[in-house]
């Protein structure tokens, strides 16, 4: 109310809160207020208010490292078609990606099969990632889960989407289809590089949303080749996977160092 666009003072208030080490209990204040105007426990945390856009910035800010460790070694490779018993594959093939309108159907296997490899890739980085998860967003996953279970009792799950609806949707997937934007790549990628990680970030961004390979959700999709290929992912130890990684990046207990981390840079001039 103070400020007519408040978009424009979010990076410089959580800095000052973060300098101030106040930003959890701020971030759970205003989380709480959006949570009033929340009728539905399915779109928790997906519009861009004041407490999404506050934790999107701390993300940027704290998770630097976190990407960095996590992702740019995956998607350094992508770009580059990976080896198969067929030796490397080129460039036409390794891009047509699953889609029959714009390429040949005798490689849209070979295309789903490089698809796959990166997906699975990407996923196991993230979901094995939860030990160099930094402190201060455990801490704000933390308070997200507990107020939104609060929010919604009967809901059981809920409180992974609450989280999941930043970790994944809003960090990892992200970072995923703009990588030069985190710093995880040197420029812009190519045309064909990010159509490949634009499908990535779409993988990631299904199978990190909780409960959400089902026929309903599969429906959803635009493209009916991306339908088909999440039919491979249907089965239990990925919902598992997102479930310990979600349990373990939301909760408070002391981690182990996790090896050096940059230090965050809060105040120039």
């Amino acid at each position: 109310e103070v400020c007519r666009d408040k978009y424009d003072a979010v990076l410089p208030l959580v800095r000052l809160l973060l300098h101030h080490h106040k930003l959890v209990p701020f971030v759970a204040a205003v989380a709480e207020l959006d949570l009033k105007d929340t009728q539905e426990a399915n779109t928790i945390f997906r519009g861009n208010s004041l407490a999404t856009r506050c934790v999107d910035e701390m993300m940027k800010i704290v998770g630097k490292h976190y990407l960095k460790v996590t992702l740019k070694p995956v998607l350094d490779e992508v770009g580059y078609p990976p080896e198969t018993s067929l030796g490397t594959l080129s460039p036409l093939w390794y891009h047509c990606l699953l889609d029959r309108h714009s390429c040949f159907s005798s490689v849209v296997g070979i295309s789903q099969e490089n698809l796959r490899y990166y997906v699975d890739k990407v996923f196991r980085e993230i979901v094995r990632s939860s030990i160099s998860c930094p402190t201060l967003m455990c801490d704000v996953f933390y308070s997200l889960r507990h107020l939104a279970a609060k929010r919604f009792p009967n809901d059981p799950h809920v409180q992974y989407s609450a989280v999941s609806s930043f970790v994944f949707l809003r960090f990892f997937a992200v970072a995923v289809v703009s990588p030069h934007t985190f710093h995880l790549r040197p420029h812009h990628p190519d045309a064909q590089t990010s159509r490949t990680l634009t499908l990535i970030s779409k993988a990631i961004q299904t199978l990190g949303s909780w409960g959400s390979l089902t026929k309903s959700k599969l429906s959803s999709f635009k493209e009916t080749f991306m339908c088909e290929f999440f039919k491979t992912f249907q089965e239990e130890k990925f919902t598992e996977s997102v479930k310990k990684f979600l349990d373990d990046v939301s909760s408070t207990e002391s981690k182990e160092p996790s090896g050096v981390s940059e230090p965050v840079h809060l105040k120039e001039g």
